[in-house]
C-alpha cells in the first residue's frame, strides 16, 4: 500500500487501521495525509475492485485491441528479419556447394578454400541466430477473457469464507494486486483506493478460468491469451473508470 500524496507507504497503526507511515513518522513536512482506513473496508473494497472493476469488459476490448495491435507489429518486424537470415542462408549454402561443385569439376581446392571457410562459418552463425529467433506467431485475445477472469475471481472471494482452500485463495488474490495507493478523498473524511493490478496475473487467472492457455476460435483457428510481463491495469475503485496503462 502506498500514500497518494507523498508516495510512502501505508502501514498498521492500530489493531484494525492502516495509516500513512510518513505522515506519523516524520511530521507535516513530508506528509499532511494523516487520514486513515480499517482493516474491513479496505478488505471490503479491494475485493469489489478485483471482482467487479479490473477487468471491465470494455476497458478489456480497448486495451487488447491497442496492446495486440502493438504485439503484431513487432512480431511483423521480427518475422522480416528472420526472413531476411532465412534468405541469407540459403545463399550461404548455395554458394558453399557450388564451390565444392567446382571441386569436384577440377579446380584446385586451395584456390576456393578461404572462400569456403567464409561461406561455412557465416552458415553456422545465422543457424545459430535463427535458432534463437522461433517464428512468431499472431497474438490474439479471446473474446470472453473479461467473463472468464470475473467468473474465476469470483469463484476465489466465495472460498475465502470457507475452511478448505482459504489460504489459497488468499495467495491467488494476492497475486493479482501490484499496489493499493490510498489518497485524501475530495469530499469527506475518508480515502479514495486505486488499486493497481498485474496485468500478466490477471491474464492468466482468466486462461485458468477457461481450461487452457489457447482455446478454439468459431471457424476453428487457435485463438491465444498472450501473456506480457510488466504491464500494469489500474482501476478506481467505485468512484473512477477503468484504465490501462501500457
Amino acid at each position: 500500500m502506498a500514500c497518494g500524496c507523498c508516495g510512502g507507504g501505508f502501514a498498521k497503526i492500530s489493531k484494525d487501521s492502516f495509516g500513512c507511515s510518513p505522515a506519523r513518522n516524520k511530521g507535516a513536512a513530508v506528509c499532511s495525509n494523516k487520514r486513515t482506513i480499517k482493516q474491513a473496508d479496505l478488505e471490503v473494497r479491494v475485493l469489489d475492485a478485483l471482482a467487479n472493476h479490473l477487468m471491465d469488459p470494455d476497458a478489456v476490448q480497448v486495451s487488447c485491441k491497442e496492446y495486440t495491435a502493438e504485439r503484431n507489429r513487432l512480431k511483423a518486424a521480427a518475422a522480416g528479419n528472420r526472413k531476411e537470415k532465412e534468405q541469407a542462408l540459403d545463399r550461404a549454402k548455395r554458394d558453399h556447394q557450388k564451390l565444392v561443385d567446382a571441386i569436384i569439376a577440377g579446380i584446385p581446392a586451395d584456390q576456393v578454400k578461404d572462400r569456403m571457410i567464409d561461406l561455412d562459418t557465416r552458415r553456422q552463425q545465422l543457424e545459430r541466430e535463427l535458432e534463437q529467433t522461433p517464428a512468431p506467431d499472431t497474438v490474439v485475445f479471446h473474446p470472453s477473457m473479461a467473463e472468464a477472469y470475473r467468473e474465476r475471481v469470483t469463484r476465489l472471494i466465495r472460498t475465502l469464507g470457507a475452511t478448505e482452500g482459504m489460504e489459497e485463495a488468499k495467495e491467488a488474490l494476492r497475486a493479482l494486486v501490484e499496489r493499493i495507493v490510498l489518497t485524501p478523498a475530495a469530499e469527506g473524511t475518508g480515502l479514495d483506493l486505486t488499486l493497481e493490478g498485474d496485468l500478466a496475473g490477471l491474464l492468466r487467472l482468466a486462461a485458468d478460468a477457461e481450461g487452457a492457455n489457447t482455446k478454439k476460435a468459431s471457424d476453428g483457428a487457435p485463438e491465444v491469451f498472450d501473456i506480457s510481463e510488466g504491464i500494469v491495469l489500474v482501476a478506481g475503485v467505485g468512484f473512477e473508470p477503468t484504465t490501462f496503462r501500457l
